[in-house]
């Protein structure tokens, strides 16, 4: 797309799923003031690969069903959060979720209770049928028929700000490299986190942190620029900016989000062949987050969970084993170490004293047993049951990065929060650039933020410029 001599009336950046809402829900908001408004998203990459990280989720939904949000939906945020996260902005998206799920409804797309990874769950889980690519392409469609362009391969890397401090143009470079500055009026930043950016994880997360892989390659997409930018015009950050939301999942995989849960049915142990974690002290939904952290915080950053035959006998196992790669398998604990090359003397002392910790009681996987270990270092808490029934199975598992927590501040309006806590005027953000989690992450909230506050930004941001003056009618 040429962009010389073209002023647009709104920018958006980035396809996801708060891209694509802010840009629909713009659109519609002119329409309805009967206003006309020259609408672009820039998406970075091709349409086959639109939409950085929402291309590739499941898109879980923290909802009991399409109108109520989870029980103790803000309480529970505010508690993971240790009371740093924004209460308002907290309260404002539980409000608006039902009626934000009935707009993305009505747009075709369809929500279910489909079968998820979580073999034990604590807080329900609504999905869009077809996940986070579903909702792109519907919202995507229907901005389109209302004339909102999309331009490709369109990466935006600086904002303007005009004498007054309003937000007045953005600069825009193509995949040739070629950079065209663009006039504007409002920009809503929806580009994703910083995963995708080696300087700014190292930066921001630590040393190694380049190396924690993206869960899926949409978010290779996510490079950073909207935080950057924003902090280039003394924008405020919000959200724990040095860790991520990570996931536990098989480095030999090709596929996209391929995640290991089965993990609590055995035991996870280090390269040296030792125990490090209680596999089993939460419902997996709350727990797989700290134990893929604390992988990556290992010396090598791999752990190997090991079962047996036993395995396979838990109903809907394969919905917790998203890999397309099979098991390692061995006939005894000691080849199983000599194949995952694990010290052999060490694997099979820590198999054999976990066995002979195991205490009597049922075992159940849907939800916590209560069947326990005694006298380990970490003890095991719920699913403690041998590993002796030959073959032996082993996954090695990674950490992997499925967002960054830091961002850019916002209020309940979508605006930009200057240092100051001022709004910026023009400048509107929603979905994974924007900051909000701390410590331990909410399952189920970050596509449902994304829609929420895309639409609210989106529907604002009109406001906002249907009032600094004339536009076409």
């Amino acid at each position: 797309m040429a962009y010389e001599e073209i002023d647009f009336d709104i920018v958006v950046v980035g396809c996801g799923v708060a891209g694509t809402s802010a840009a629909l829900a713009a659109a519609e908001a002119a329409k309805e003031q009967n206003k006309f408004l020259n609408i672009v998203v820039l998406e970075r990459t091709s349409y086959e690969n639109r939409g950085g990280n929402s291309r590739d989720t499941a898109a879980y939904l923290r909802m009991e069903d399409e109108t109520k949000v989870a029980d103790n939906f803000v309480e529970e945020m505010l508690e993971f959060s240790g009371g740093r996260s924004d209460e308002a902005y907290i309260r404002t998206l539980s409000e608006k979720a039902g009626e934000t799920i009935a707009w993305v409804k009505d747009k075709g797309v369809e929500f279910d209770y489909l079968p998820t990874l979580f073999l034990t769950s604590n807080r329900p889980r609504l999905l869009p049928v077809g996940g986070g690519r579903a909702i792109i392409d519907q919202l995507a469609k229907r901005a389109e028929q209302l004339d909102v362009q999309i331009a490709y391969h369109s990466s935006a890397w600086r904002l303007g700000v005009g004498e007054d401090g309003t937000i007045d143009e953005i600069w825009i470079r193509d995949d040739e490299g070629i950079a065209t500055k663009v006039k504007t009026k409002a920009i809503i930043l929806a580009s994703g986190g910083f995963q995708g950016n080696p300087e700014m994880m190292t930066r921001y997360v630590g040393k190694d942190a380049y190396k924690i892989p993206t869960i899926a390659d949409g978010g290779l997409s996510d490079k950073g620029e909207g935080l950057q930018m924003t902090l280039d015009i003394g924008g405020k950050s919000a959200g724990q900016l040095d860790t991520i939301h990570a996931e536990p999942s098989d480095p030999r995989s090709n596929r996209g989000d391929a995640a290991i849960m089965t993990y609590p049915y055995g035991v996870l142990v280090d390269s040296a062949g030792n125990r490090f974690v209680d596999e089993g002290i939460s419902t997996i939904d709350e727990q797989y987050e700290a134990v893929a952290r604390r992988i990556f915080d290992l010396p090598d950053h791999i752990a190997y969970v090991i079962t047996d035959q036993k395995l396979f006998n838990i109903p809907n196992y394969e919905n917790a084993l998203q890999t397309e790669k099979q098991p390692i398998e061995a006939d005894s604990i000691a080849e199983l170490a000599e194949k995952i090359n694990i010290p052999k003397e060490q694997l099979v002392k820590t198999i054999e004293e976990y066995n002979a910790a195991v205490q009597p009681g049922g075992f159940d996987p849907t939800q916590l047993d209560g069947k326990k270990t005694k006298g380990l270092s970490p003890e095991k808490s719920n699913w403690a049951i041998p590993i002796d029934e030959a073959p032996y199975v082993c996954y090695p598992i990674h950490c992997s990065n499925v967002f960054t927590y830091g961002g850019v501040a916002t209020d309940t309006q979508g605006r930009v929060l200057s240092n100051d806590d001022h709004p910026i005027p023009g400048l509107y953000a929603a979905g994974e650039l924007t900051g909000l989690y701390h410590g331990k992450y909410p399952g189920g909230t970050s596509v449902l933020r994304g829609l929420v506050y895309g639409r609210i930004a989106g529907t604002e941001a009109v406001n906002y410029v249907s009032s600094k003056g004339k536009v076409k009618v």
